[in-house]
């Protein structure tokens, strides 16, 4: 990067690192180190008009990214290496302000990663979570609020402020690229869980269904024409489906599409084209993770016959599935410790993503289908992580008091 007007150097540090996270943690690039013969050949690129290619190709340099700021104006180049080829972005104003700058940054790296490689990148995407506080120092009572910040934790403001307990906010899908303006949540605040759905301007909510008992863990069909949840209604947690619509809110009644005697349902989660359904069951003992077709309204419950998905574990909960429809992250108890792990449905098996001490939970994935994000869970905190199927590595992204939980990438 380089300076000639409008900034100075430490504001501008500032946005690089925030570039350099954007291209370290894309799942397809790694930002090479300032070395001393990178620094050599840097200061010997004759102010930046042209590229020595086999300068670049000996620092094994397989793209070079130029970002020059003058009048407070980012302009930015790509050098192919081995194509020899040069790649401009549209220049963007920098308006001085660090979290504007920083999305603006985000669209950059996107813009960067279309060029590469034809397809959208991450960056510039949002992520919902809960953040549960003590109310007061000596207090013993907690207030668990959903917040939204960007994909790297940056940028956070609460959206609900209900002074009660809301848990598993989910965005409601919106066009790819799209901005999403609500999304679902449950919320304690009447005292039983309920379903609620909120905008994301607002912070306002209305109830999603008005059942008796406990509604949970709901999840919205790609199609935005059904959200899945467990209910007690019955007196066992069951599998219900609700018909919506978007512009009218519901249509008819739920109803219940599994049952199983004395069995526990949870954590729903939609094939990506909407007909078929992935949930957690222990109806054969320890919970499972099950996949079954979403059946017709008034179909029998008993005619119903799901498949065992997951097999190596006998402790699985919290599906995701990814939006490509090839793979489901789940959480699974592994040598004691829950771990994330995919099913590759390519190749019918399950692999260990994530290792470590700490427990990990309630994967989601990104639009991508490449990179997740999950919480950690600890006796006294619980932080959220971004890993990618291609950089197993996890980096933490949250930051401050509170735990944080349920984090749901926006689609």
């Amino acid at each position: 990067a380089n300076n000639s007007a409008g900034f100075d150097k430490s504001y501008l540090a500032q946005l690089e690192k925030v570039l350099h996270f954007d291209l370290n943690h894309n799942g397809k690039t790694a930002v090479i180190a300032k070395t001393q013969p990178y620094l050599s050949h840097v200061a010997r690129e004759k102010g930046w008009k042209s590229f020595d290619r086999n300068g670049w190709q000996n620092l094994h340099t397989t793209y070079v990214v130029k970002a020059m700021v003058s009048d407070h104006k980012l302009s930015t180049s790509i050098y192919l290496v081995q194509d020899n080829l040069i790649k401009t972005i549209e220049g963007m104003t920098l308006s001085g302000s660090l979290s504007e700058d920083r999305r603006k940054i985000h669209h950059l790296a996107d813009a960067i990663h279309e060029a590469l490689f034809n397809t959208r990148g991450i960056a510039s995407t949002h992520m919902l979570y809960t953040l549960r506080k003590k109310v007061g120092e000596s207090s013993a009572t907690w207030q668990t609020e959903v917040w939204e910040a960007d994909y790297d934790g940056n940028n956070k403001r609460q959206i609900t402020r209900e002074g009660h307990l809301c848990v598993t906010p989910a965005y409601l899908p919106t066009k790819l690229g799209g901005r999403c303006n609500h999304f679902l949540y449950v919320s304690y605040r009447i005292g039983q869980p309920k379903i609620y759905i909120a905008s994301l301007r607002e912070g306002s909510s209305k109830r999603l269904t008005y059942l008796r008992g406990n509604q949970l863990m709901p999840s919205i069909s790609p199609q935005k024409d059904m959200i899945a949840f467990i209910s007690d209604i019955t007196g066992n947690p069951e599998l219900f489906i609700q018909p919506v619509d978007m512009e009218q809110g519901t249509v008819g009644k739920p109803f219940q599409i599994f049952s199983a005697p004395s069995a526990a349902q949870g954590c729903p989660t939609f094939c990506p084209d909407g007909k078929e359904i992935a949930f957690v069951s222990n109806k054969d003992g320890s919970p499972r993770i099950y996949i079954m077709p979403i059946p017709a309204y008034g179909s029998s419950v008993k005619d119903l016959k799901p498949r065992l998905l997951t097999k190596q574990n006998r402790d699985n909960t919290s599906p995701a599935w990814s939006p490509d429809g090839h793979k489901i992250a789940y959480c699974a108890l592994t040598r004691g410790v829950r771990q994330i792990w995919i099913y590759d449905f390519d190749t019918n098996k399950e692999s260990q993503l994530t290792e470590g001490n700490e427990h990990k939970e309630n994967p989601s994935w990104g639009p991508d289908g490449i990179h997740l994000l999950y919480n950690s869970s600890t006796k006294n905190a619980a932080e959220i992580y971004l890993i990618n199927l291609n950089q197993k590595e996890a980096v933490k992204i949250s930051s401050g008091p509170g735990e944080k939980g349920f984090p749901s990438w926006e689609a």
